[in-house]
Formats: structure tokens, C-alpha cells, sequence
């Protein structure tokens, strides 16, 4: 039997793909822009093609250094995928950011092609998953890790598995509902936390104080996003760091309820938003102190990821190895 998986992270935007080690390292990887508005068939035959050549340069790449590594050294693929996924864990029933792709049973597709084990996991529990593996929560038994992009992403370790909740659509950690009345989020419900602290909502909460007169450097500069927010931030720039610092309080809320429902060891923040570093960290520990049971905040940690861009695809590798030991 081989050493090596391979760990498939799809997103809107790019597609990503690895060969891990069982240690949760990755030796080889490739990455290619993912064709979001196409046919089902058309990103199916991207991953497809995909996981053949990460497969074929890694084995060139064995090769030239005098190994031996053949097809029969994959132990098997992991899929990590936004949007839900069917109870069974086969199917990909609809991802926002892949507007045609519904029903989808892409892990038979998988593994009638390569003939190896497939595992298809949402991308935020592959994510977390690998965080417990192979990241900062390689020493705790439970975490809930958030992921802060566009929008706001969670998955949940508890006793070392994943909890995916009874009909696999647990960790949606961004549609927790923080004010019944608040702006509306694109999930179509209004108030969540993926409204306020999201990049996106981050980036229309600054517009916000903008048209309310606040002074910015960033007033008149174009395009607006989280990056440009933190760098002003990061420069001095007021308007900037109290938006950052908001962001933060609002996490810091969703973090209380976190803690106080599931108690977790760890809870670890991901995404491009964790460049602000203790911009945001500090308010988030500020409202937690102020907020939380002391017992349920004295003894966990919140750490930002340590795999960063690197866990959903470590993560997916490690779901097909965590079944593969489990089906022993």
C-alpha cells in the first residue's frame, strides 16, 4: 500500500490540488483557475485532469530524484468542495459559487476514474480537519474552526471526528443570526454574522461610514477591499482600524455563543482576514473576556490557522485517510 493521498481543494476561484504524505505534509502540488459559470462536465474534466497531472509531475518529479513512485503508491483522493453535500457523502447537491453545478456524484466519478478511494467533504470541515491533523489544533481533541473570506465558513471537530451534524450540514457557523433586524446576508436571512464580519460585510461597513462623512485616506482611492481596509489600518489610518476593530467585536460575539454551546479546546480563525493579526484578535479577546462564562472561555485557545491556504487541501487528504482507517 502507498504512502501518499491526493488532496483536492475546489473553489469558485482556483482549483487547487496536492500530494500529502500521511504526516500531513504536502510534497507536490498544482493549481489552475477554476472555470466557475461552465457545464457540471466542464469542471469535472478539470478536476479530472487535474489530479492526473499532479499525479503524473509528482511521479516525474520521484523519478528524477532516483524514487519509485507509481499510480499504485495513491492511496486514495479527497475532495473538498463548497456547498452542501448529500447525506451519504457523495453527491454535490448545489454550490453557490458553481451555479451550475447540482447533483453532482462526483466521488463515484472519482473513483471509477482513478480507481482508487474517493472521500468528497465540504470544503470548511475539510478545512478544519486538516487544521486537527496537521495544523494548530494537532493537540486538542475538539475545535471549531472559522473561515473568514468573502463569506464566513465553520467546521467542528469533536472527540477527534468531524461532526457534520444529522444530515451533514452542521459548522455553518456564518448564517448564526447576532441581530434579528440586521442588514440582509446572501443567504437571504438577515442579521448573521456573514453580514457583518465577512470581508464582504466588512467592506459595506466601511462604505457606510464613508457616506456618513467619516474622513479616510482611502476616500477617494477606487476599489475597496478587506486588504486595502487593513494596509490603511496598518498605516494609521483611523476609519480603517475602528472598522477592523467592529469586525472584531462582532466575531468576538459569535465566538461567546460558540463557546458557551459547544466548549470546544480551540478555536481557530482562517482566511485572508487574519492578516489584520491582533487588529482584529484584540477585540475579538476583549468581548470573550467580557462576555463569556469564565469556564468556558479560561481554557480554550482561539489561534489564528496554521496551514493557511494550505487546509483545505491538507484537510481533504486527511478525510480520505481518517476513512480509510476507520473502514479497517
Amino acid at each position: 500500500m502507498g504512502n501518499y493521498i491526493v488532496g483536492i481543494d475546489l473553489g469558485g476561484t482556483n482549483l487547487k490540488a496536492g500530494i500529502v504524505d500521511n504526516h500531513g505534509k504536502i510534497l507536490h502540488r498544482l493549481s489552475i483557475k477554476t472555470n466557475n459559470n461552465a457545464a457540471p462536465e466542464t469542471i469535472s474534466d478539470q478536476i479530472f485532469g487535474l489530479i492526473d497531472e499532479t499525479i503524473k509531475n509528482f511521479q516525474s518529479t520521484t523519478a528524477g530524484a532516483g524514487l519509485k513512485s507509481t499510480t499504485p503508491d495513491i492511496l486514495g483522493i479527497g475532495l473538498g468542495s463548497p456547498g452542501l453535500i448529500d447525506k451519504k457523502g457523495e453527491t454535490i447537491l448545489f454550490s453557490p459559487n458553481l451555479p451550475l453545478w447540482r447533483n453532482i456524484p462526483i466521488k463515484r466519478m472519482i473513483s471509477e476514474r482513478f480507481h482508487v478511494p474517493c472521500v468528497l467533504e465540504n470544503d470548511a470541515n475539510a478545512a478544519a480537519w486538516g487544521e486537527k491533523w496537521a495544523g494548530a489544533g494537532k493537540d486538542v481533541d475538539s475545535l471549531v474552526m472559522i473561515t473568514l473570506g468573502t463569506g464566513i465558513g465553520g467546521g467542528v471537530v469533536i472527540n477527534n471526528k468531524l461532526w457534520r451534524g444529522a444530515h451533514n450540514v452542521a459548522g455553518e457557523v456564518g448564517h448564526m443570526v447576532i441581530q434579528m433586524n440586521g442588514p440582509k446576508c446572501s443567504c437571504g436571512n438577515y442579521g448573521c454574522i456573514e453580514a457583518y464580519a465577512s470581508a464582504t460585510g466588512m467592506v459595506r461597513r466601511f462604505r457606510e461610514l464613508l457616506q456618513n462623512g467619516v474622513p479616510s485616506s482611502l476616500k477617494n482611492t477606487g476599489e475597496i477591499t478587506a486588504k486595502t481596509i487593513n494596509d490603511a489600518a496598518l498605516r494609521g489610518d483611523k476609519a480603517s482600524l475602528d472598522i477592523i476593530q467592529e469586525t472584531g467585536r462582532y466575531l468576538g460575539i459569535a465566538l461567546v455563543n460558540i463557546m458557551h454551546i459547544l466548549n470546544p479546546e480551540m478555536i481557530v480563525l482562517a482566511g485572508g482576514m487574519t492578516g489584520s493579526g491582533d487588529l482584529l484578535m484584540n477585540p475579538i479577546k476583549q468581548v470573550i473576556n467580557q462576555g463569556a462564562f469564565e469556564a468556558s472561555y479560561k481554557d480554550t485557545y482561539i489561534v489564528f490557522s496554521k496551514l493557511g491556504n494550505d487546509a483545505g487541501i491538507i484537510g481533504a487528504a486527511g478525510c480520505l485517510l481518517k476513512e480509510l482507517e476507520t473502514s479497517v
